[in-house]
């Protein structure tokens, strides 16, 4: 028979713990702590509190600085000097420069035949000669008559004499009782018939000179008068002969070659290359904070200018207003017409402000809110915002220096007051 193992059995006696409390608290402990590191986890669920990813968030410190607040704009490079070369005359033209050919200034670029100015320069000329000789034989006309006049006058003269000396006789031959008082009253009488008469004669020699003088001057105006007619007769001949205004570089034939062309029609422009001023277009928006003046930083080809703002159109067109913008420095840069460039119209600037990168925050809470980070927490907080730049957006209140928070858009979780970042 096979023996059972009773034989191998040992009465154990049961020993009683004596401190079973030491494991009720030892296992609370552990439940308190298990239980408070969930608790904020807990509580998220409890509240509905969304979880997003925080790689697919942006991120900017608040920081105080200086605000620039301005406006990027683009635009183009247009030459400040590029005049326009019209005809002075009607007629036929002649092209001597191509586009793209580089003159110098007063360089005659085109011609224009007007056969009618010519007749009319020849037809004045002409007149001009008939004055002159008309003048020079008016000249000699007033030297006869003057010569005559001269000839009445010393016969005047020599009448007087004359008389004066028979008076005197008659004088002498009185007093010695010859001739009779008759006789010497009538040779007072001749004596004082010549003198009038040389009075007279004195007075209209100097009448006569006047009027010759009157007449000969009347002549001489009637020349000059005429010569100025030919003066611009031929000014108008030498502008047939159309010149560059500038130096530059031709730009756009506004007509063909040998094509009549009338009295003040465009013929071709002259671009001045070595100014250049910057058009841009703005936005409506910006238009009552727009200023003469106003410091404008414009890129082109990769390079930085510095300008100011010159002109500003009093109009709107498609919602931009044009402004114009000169450009300082430009001396070692290859600039081209019509070249595209960015630039930044500066409106304000402020001193030691607190301020934030910009982002899709602003659109996604109208610039009212924004969501602070806390370490794996971003909490929603109201704030208010001023002056804004390309980059920065002025903090009013809501933030303090050295706060991060969240500026792209939040229009996810804009609904929760708070979101936990993976």
């Amino acid at each position: 028979m096979i023996n059972n193992t009773s034989g191998q059995d040992e009465v154990i006696s049961k020993t009683m713990n004596t401190k079973p409390w030491k494991k009720i608290s030892v296992t609370l402990l552990i439940m308190v702590a298990v239980i408070w590191g969930s608790l904020p986890t807990l509580t998220q669920w409890a509240g509905g509190v969304p979880s997003v990813e925080s790689k697919n968030l942006s991120r900017a410190n608040v920081f105080k600085g200086t605000l620039i607040r301005d406006v990027a704009v683009n635009g183009k490079l247009v030459a400040a000097n590029a005049p326009t070369l019209y005809s002075s005359e009607a007629g036929q033209v002649t092209l001597l420069a191509k586009p793209g050919d580089i003159v110098e200034k007063d360089t005659i670029v085109a011609t224009v035949l007007s056969p009618e100015l010519q007749s009319t320069v020849k037809q004045a000329a002409a007149t001009l000669e008939r004055l002159k000789i008309e003048a020079s034989r008016g000249e000699l006309s007033d030297n006869e008559a003057l010569l005559d006049l001269e000839r009445s006058l010393d016969s005047a003269q020599i009448s007087y004499n004359a008389s004066v000396r028979e008076l005197t006789r008659a004088e002498l031959s009185f007093e010695k009782q010859v001739i009779s008082e008759l006789e010497l009253v009538t040779k007072q009488d001749s004596k004082t018939e010549s003198e009038l008469l040389l009075k007279h004669a004195k007075k209209r020699v100097a009448l006569s000179k006047k009027r010759l003088a009157f007449e000969s001057q009347t002549r001489n105006f009637f020349v000059k008068s005429q010569q100025l007619v030919l003066d611009e007769l031929q000014r108008r001949v030498e502008l047939l002969n159309i010149k560059a205004p500038v130096t530059g570089v031709v730009g756009n034939w506004l007509v063909q070659k040998k094509e009549q062309v009338t009295n003040a029609q465009s013929i071709m422009t002259i671009v001045d290359l070595s100014q250049y001023e910057a058009e841009l277009n703005v936005p409506e928006f910006y238009a009552d904070d727009l200023g003469l003046g106003l410091d404008v930083q414009i890129t082109i080809s990769g390079k930085s200018l510095v300008g100011k703002i010159i002109s500003i159109s009093p109009e709107v067109k498609n919602s931009q207003v044009a402004v114009r913008a000169s450009i300082a420095d430009i001396e070692d840069i290859q600039l081209r017409q019509n070249q595209r460039l960015n630039a930044r119209i500066e409106f304000e600037k402020k001193d030691n402000v607190l301020m934030v990168k910009r982002g899709g925050f602003l659109a996604s809470n109208a610039g009212k809110a924004a969501y602070v980070i806390n370490d794996n927490n971003a909490q929603k907080q109201p704030i208010s915002t001023g002056s804004q730049s390309v980059e920065f957006i002025e903090i009013i209140s809501g933030l303090k220096a050295g706060d991060e928070i969240i500026i792209s858009s939040t229009e996810e979780f804009d609904a929760h007051p708070a979101v936990l970042l993976n």
